[in-house]
């Protein structure tokens, strides 16, 4: 299990295993790995919390309280709803001390947060949490000169990273032409295209580039 090399000094730290029970402290030679001492100690069950709103918008920054053992990487994290024990979303290791921020996912839907044991990867405290849709809304004049200066007025998160941005209607999403950061205010200026055609407006996330909100404009020559 975790070891110390005896070469450290006579008084040396090893962390316990995760799974509680009894178990043994062993002095083990380097060469032979012959047990030369034992010495029984039980492992005692460890539990942790956590605190935090029920509902959080997605891609926003929320505060979250937390007791645990605070073992050497041990981290509070969120992920979706039923994702695999071992996979983590937004984190921040515990030495940073309670509460931590963290950032919701920008997917809206079902989410959990989780104390996580840097030593195995166990779950030891888990705690539902909503991931809201955040509302989202875009105005613009309805056509703009290809090229020139198009201004908007919107509402929404303003997550850090957040943009919007002015594009031809066919570009996939996730893609982005010229754009400005939502915190630049509203209204706030993007160049349009410049090729003429149908465009569209759309309020981008910073965190995963989704797309909350669109609405269409024409480019004209």
């Amino acid at each position: 299990g975790d070891y110390r090399e005896t070469k450290q000094g006579s008084s040396l730290e090893i962390a316990a295993p995760m799974e509680p029970g009894a178990c043994e402290v062993r002095y083990i030679t380097g060469r032979s790995h012959t047990i030369l001492a034992r010495a029984s100690i039980e492992v005692m069950p460890v539990g942790a919390t956590l605190d935090a709103a029920a509902e959080v918008t997605l891609g926003a920054s929320f505060s979250v309280a937390w007791t645990g053992p605070n073992n050497t990487g041990d981290y509070v994290t969120i992920v979706a709803k039923g994702a695999p024990d071992e996979k983590y979303g937004s984190y921040v290791n515990t030495d940073q001390g309670s509460p931590v921020k963290l950032t919701a996912p920008p997917e809206a839907g079902d989410g959990e947060l989780r104390y996580v044991s840097g030593e195995c990867r166990k779950v030891l405290a888990r705690r539902p949490i909503k991931i809201a849709a955040a509302k989202v809304t875009l105005s613009a004049p309805a056509e703009a000169a290809a090229g020139g200066a198009v201004s908007i007025t919107w509402t929404g998160p303003n997550n850090p990273g957040d943009y919007i941005t002015v594009v031809a209607k066919s570009t996939p999403d996730g893609q982005y032409g010229a754009y400005t950061a939502t915190s630049s205010g509203s209204p706030l200026t993007v160049t349009a295209p410049k090729e003429a055609g149908d465009g569209e407006i759309r309020y981008m996330t910073g965190q995963g580039g989704k797309v909350l909100a669109r609405i269409g404009i024409k480019i004209v020559p």
